[in-house]
């Protein structure tokens, strides 16, 4: 899929010019204990005006839909939508950025929580930025009963040139950027949106692909209280194919962002990345086969 020419992942300019500073798109999938925690945290916070469009890719029977109900609590900024059918991840995202009115578009995920300064935190850097396409921010980590377990704190300047920031993803195997950003809404309509192919980690593809018009905002302070996993999330035995994604999203920008000889090394490098990797796939199989503790795929999506 190219996001410039595929119409799956193109944005229509919006029809109106007078809706919410913000849309919150909240994917959800099976959450419905947590859920309403994560929306209250965003309905209190500091920056007001704002829609929160909940995009339930769920059957409808784990009680999501009442859950987001009681969180609303009649507050007209949100909206609760379920899909028909499972839309995965990216697709769901999509839908609900078509579907919303802002001038920002923040993707806040179902489980994690919200410190009150986060969307205005994150609004202001971009009005200081007009050169940044989206930002991103610091974080803690969580358990899932709430203790503390550690941070995601860098020493990243506030705006960093989009070529420099593409590099910098590209030189080390994970990903810096939170999944929770605000992206601009013309950024959206000019470059695309997810691509499905890249599953559940279509993310990482979107903020490479900014970087390539545009450059890289992030605030120092943790807004974000990021909770870990389930233990049989399918990002956690699913670990090798997210790996291999997550190469060959690598591989698709290698090009772009080197010349010359700097473009076989960062292929080598990429290599090199790739063989730890099945090493560690292995390892995790064998580990789990010894132990008797295999976790149960998840054929489905969730953020």
């Amino acid at each position: 899929m190219d996001p410039l020419t595929d119409p799956e992942l193109q944005l229509p300019t919006r029809k109106i010019t007078d809706g919410p500073r913000v849309s919150i798109i909240m994917p959800t999938f099976r959450r419905s204990h947590q859920i309403r925690e994560s929306i209250r945290s965003l309905l209190v916070g500091e920056h007001q005006d704002f829609e929160l469009l909940v995009r339930d890719d769920g059957s409808g029977s784990d009680g999501t839909a009442e859950a987001v109900a009681a969180a609303a609590a009649s507050d007209s900024r949100l909206r609760y939508h379920r899909n028909p059918t499972n839309l995965g991840i990216a697709r769901n995202l999509n839908e609900g950025i078509r579907a919303s009115q802002g001038d920002f578009i923040s993707v806040c995920h179902d489980h994690d929580l919200y410190r009150p300064g986060f969307l205005k935190a994150m609004v202001a850097v971009l009005d200081r930025n007009p050169s940044a396409l989206y930002v991103h921010c610091a974080s803690e980590i969580i358990s899932q009963e709430g203790e503390h377990r550690g941070s995601n704190i860098h020493d990243f300047a506030e705006l960093t040139s989009g070529p420099e920031w593409l590099r910098f993803m590209l030189s080390r195997p994970g990903c810096p950027v939170c999944a929770l950003t605000v992206v601009r809404r013309s950024a959206h309509e000019s470059y695309g949106l997810y691509n499905p192919a890249d599953g559940f980690i279509a993310d990482v593809d979107m903020w490479m692909r900014l970087s390539m018009y545009g450059d890289v905002a992030y605030v120092r302070e943790p807004h974000l209280q990021l909770r870990e996993r389930e233990r049989d999330h399918h990002a956690g035995s699913n670990f090798v194919a997210l790996r291999r994604t997550l190469a060959r999203i690598h591989g698709r920008y290698i090009p772009v962002a080197y010349s010359g000889a700097q473009v076989a090394k960062a292929r080598l490098r990429l290599c090199y990345w790739c063989n730890q990797i099945m090493m560690l796939g292995a390892a995790h199989r064998l580990k789990r086969w010894l132990v008797g503790d295999e976790l149960q795929r998840v054929p489905v999506e969730g953020a």
